[in-house]
């Protein structure tokens, strides 16, 4: 294979493949039979993904063949067109991730939900809150995490994905989290470039549920909440912990931010910084510059050339000003 770029954002639940594949031989392997679809690893660097290759297309000009083949991962098959959709409403109050291992049963996934380390909020959802209609599990799993802010991180090659917060400190705690996941220094760096992307500051949103629930004022500390950001209902605020999370999220949405790319190596699993995921916390060492965090929004792995030999990474921050 040749031309790989695999890829994600924070908002998607699974990776996507791109390759070209030369001769018909191997394209033979890769074609689905009566077993169904095939499953293939991609090895880069030490770094594994597993994809389900869902449609391929020929470029045939003599006297070579040439396919191109896309893929996702493995989560993609809680999702359409796989997976069964589901219609619902919880008869009895129930914990949030008990709601999403209920969706998994019987399918093979499982699912990571770390309250401790990485601070998504379980919280108990009343009865009659959690309603839906013709979805399938990973779509009521991704409006169960959007709850709270969340997202959905998908493992590589397991199937098995994670419910983590999108922003694990407030945006105003970076400077001095301890959660940093990523380091970056300016010598790695072989491409930089940046997109201006200002939005309204806000130091308070105000979530409330539905039907069922609470109501809060989420305002940041120290500040005198004059700033809201729009209000946000949802029947899943049911809990004052789901409604401080929410409303952390929305806040940290504001403010003068800057889009920033960044094109480096893909170092070996041992080789800081690695792998960098979307949703990680990454600080930047710029040549002549502060050092400044970033939050991790979309992540592209490229390997081209002869034997797909030249591998870059480019990732795209969201840098806050301020």
């Amino acid at each position: 294979a040749t031309g790989i770029v695999i890829t994600r954002d924070i908002d998607s639940y699974s990776w996507t493949l791109s390759a070209n594949i030369f001769g018909r031989e191997s394209m033979q392997l890769l074609k689905p039979d009566q077993k169904g679809q095939k499953n293939v690893k991609i090895t880069i660097n030490g770094h594994e993904w597993i994809f389900v290759i869902s449609s391929y297309s020929s470029h045939n000009k003599f006297p070579s063949e040439r396919f191109t083949v896309q893929g996702t991962s493995r989560t993609q098959l809680l999702g359409e067109p796989y997976a069964r959709t589901f219609s619902a409403v919880n008869a009895v109050d129930i914990n949030a991730l008990q709601a999403v291992e209920d969706l998994l049963q019987n399918t093979g996934f499982s699912v990571v939900w770390d309250s401790i380390n990485q601070n998504p909020p379980d919280w108990t959802i009343s009865a009659g809150a959690l309603t839906y209609q013709e979805q399938t599990p990973i779509e009521v799993a991704g409006r169960i995490a959007e709850a709270i802010g969340a997202v959905i991180r998908p493992h590589a090659t397991k199937d098995e994905f994670a419910i983590i917060p999108r922003y694990r400190d407030p945006v105003w705690q970076w400077t001095n989290t301890d959660f940093l996941e990523r380091i970056i220094p300016h010598q790695i760096i072989s491409e930089v470039g940046g997109e201006w992307s200002p939005k309204p500051e806000h130091n308070s949103c105000y979530v409330s549920g539905t039907t069922h629930g609470v109501a809060v004022d989420v305002r940041r500390a120290g500040t005198a909440g004059n700033q809201p950001a729009p209000d946000v209902f949802d029947e899943l605020i049911t809990a004052t912990a789901a409604a401080r999370a929410r409303g952390i999220a929305e806040i940290c949405k504001g403010g003068n931010q800057e889009i920033v790319n960044l094109t480096l190596p893909l170092f070996p699993v041992d080789a800081p910084p690695a792998l960098i995921h979307p949703a990680m916390l990454c600080e930047v060492r710029p040549h002549n510059e502060a050092n400044w965090r970033g939050l991790c929004l979309e992540t592209t792995i490229t390997a081209e050339g002869t034997g797909a030999s030249v591998v870059k990474q480019q990732v795209k921050l969201e840098r806050h000003h301020g």
